[in-house]
């Protein structure tokens, strides 16, 4: 008989992925996800325990196992699902847009979930699987707000030979460095001073850079 805390066999595995689960499917899968996140935060990558996740969700850890046979397809599954679960933006202005996204930003940072996650992101780096879920992360959020700048570019709003990826980096790169690294609120003041300055200075041409010919001169 197989003891309770070894994960199923692999031809045994039902996964959710890219599947609809409804009714008390559902409600298991959400109470698993939340309790996942919320464990993450609160512990980390490394500490994090599928038995705790079993006590705080209050499903059956041979049922997890079943879902997502490792913690770190879970780990993925959670930090896929609370993306997800965010409103779609869209105030009609690239400004508005840039705003939201940063205050939303700000706001999750300042939770203990969000605290938590900010640290593992930091100090487990090391560790391969935190390495592939964090690009996993920074990839979907790069894929989301360079949306938000391809909508602006069709408005009219910006140079349709902008460098998005320069412009990210200028409004998200400074923010996170005051929220995150030197511990310092961010206010919406402060917030949409940065955007307005950014959006300045592409709309005045400087957010473009050289090409390869132009570098070698």
């Amino acid at each position: 008989m197989r003891h309770d805390s070894t994960p199923p066999p692999a031809h045994r595995t039902r996964r959710t992925e890219g599947t609809r689960v409804r009714g008390r499917a559902e409600r298991v899968v959400s109470a698993v996800l939340t309790a996942t996140h919320e464990e993450l935060g609160r512990v980390g990558y490394g500490a994090l325990r599928i038995e705790d996740v079993a006590a705080r969700s209050g499903v059956n850890k041979t049922t997890i196992y079943r879902r997502w046979p490792t913690k770190a397809e879970l780990v993925a599954a959670s930090m896929r699902a609370a993306h997800d679960e965010e409103e779609a933006i869209d105030t009609g202005t690239l400004r508005g847009d840039l705003l939201t996204v940063v205050m939303r930003t700000v706001r999750t940072c300042q939770t203990p979930t969000g605290r938590g996650i900010v640290r593992m992101m930091q100090m487990e780096r090391a560790d391969p699987e935190v390495e592939a879920l964090s690009r996993v992360l920074r990839d979907r959020r790069r894929q989301r707000n360079t949306a938000l700048l391809e909508r602006g570019i069709a408005r009219g709003e910006l140079p349709a030979d902008v460098n998005k990826e320069l412009l990210l980096d200028l409004v998200f790169g400074g923010i996170y460095a005051r929220l995150i690294h030197r511990g310092e609120d961010v206010s919406e003041d402060y917030a949409a001073a940065a955007i307005n300055t950014v959006l300045a200075g592409a709309c005045a041409g400087a957010a473009r850079l050289p090409n390869e010919s132009q570098q070698q001169k």
